[in-house]
C-alpha cells in the first residue's frame, strides 16, 4: 500500500500535547481567595471603587463566578466583614477565657485585640479603617458587625464583675471599644512602638477607669 504526501507529513508531525484537565478550585477554598482579593481591592481602592470586574480579574476568574459565590459587590464586602469580624472576636475571646480576675480579663482582652491589629491589618482596617458608601440593609448589617466588639467587651465585663448594673456595664464597655479603636490607629501611624507598651497604655486607661467606677 503506498503512503500519500499527507500520510507521511501526518506521520512525521509530532503529536500536539494534550492540554491538561483544569481543575475545579473546591467551593471553600475559591470563597476563601476572592474574599484575600476582595479585601486587597477594598483596602486600596474603596468600596465605590471597587467593582465585581474588578476582583474576577485580580482573581483569575471570570465574573459569573463572583457572583456565583457572593451575589452582589455588598454580598462580598460584607463577607470580608464577617470574616474579619469572626478572627478579631475568636483573638479576643481565647485570649480572656482563662484569667478569672477582671484586671487579668482585660489584660488579656486588650493583648488578643492588639495582637489582631498587628498580625491581621487589613481586617482591622475594613472593620475600622472607614464606612463605605452603601445602603440599606447591607449598611445595617456592615455597621453591626462593626460596633459587635462592644458586645464582646459587655460580656467580658459580665463574667468577672459584679456591682455594676446594664446601663454601666454597656457605657463603659462603648468607651473601651472607642478607645481601643483610637489607639489601634495612633499605632498604626508609629509602627516602631512594640505592642506590649501599646498593651500597658490601654490597659492602664481602662483599669484606672473601672476602679474609679468601683470607688463610687
Amino acid at each position: 500500500m503506498s503512503l500519500t504526501d499527507s500520510d507521511v507529513l501526518s506521520a512525521q508531525r509530532p503529536e500536539a500535547p494534550s492540554k491538561p484537565k483544569s481543575r475545579r478550585m473546591p467551593r471553600a477554598k475559591r470563597e476563601a481567595q476572592l474574599l484575600n482579593v476582595a479585601l486587597e481591592l477594598f483596602i486600596e481602592n474603596g468600596y465605590q471603587g471597587t467593582s465585581m470586574e474588578d476582583i474576577a480579574a485580580a482573581a483569575g476568574v471570570t465574573r459569573p463566578i463572583v457572583y456565583n459565590h457572593f451575589g452582589s459587590k455588598d454580598g462580598i464586602y460584607l463577607a470580608c466583614l464577617r470574616r474579619a469580624r469572626a478572627s478579631l472576636d475568636q483573638h479576643i475571646v481565647d485570649a480572656a477565657k482563662d484569667p478569672s480576675s477582671l484586671e487579668g480579663r482585660l489584660h488579656a482582652g486588650i493583648e488578643g485585640y492588639f495582637t489582631f491589629v498587628e498580625e491581621n491589618r487589613a481586617s482591622w482596617h475594613i472593620l475600622f479603617g472607614g464606612g463605605a458608601a452603601i445602603a440599606g440593609s447591607a449598611s445595617e448589617e456592615a455597621t453591626r458587625l462593626r460596633f459587635q466588639t462592644v458586645e464582646k467587651i459587655t460580656q467580658l465585663l459580665t463574667a468577672v464583675v459584679s456591682g455594676y448594673d446594664v446601663d454601666t456595664r454597656e457605657g463603659f464597655a462603648h468607651a473601651v471599644s472607642g478607645a481601643g479603636e483610637q489607639m489601634a490607629k495612633w499605632w498604626m501611624k508609629r509602627p516602631h512602638i512594640p505592642r506590649q507598651h501599646v498593651v500597658e497604655l490601654m490597659l492602664n486607661f481602662t483599669w484606672n477607669g473601672l476602679r474609679a467606677l468601683k470607688a463610687d
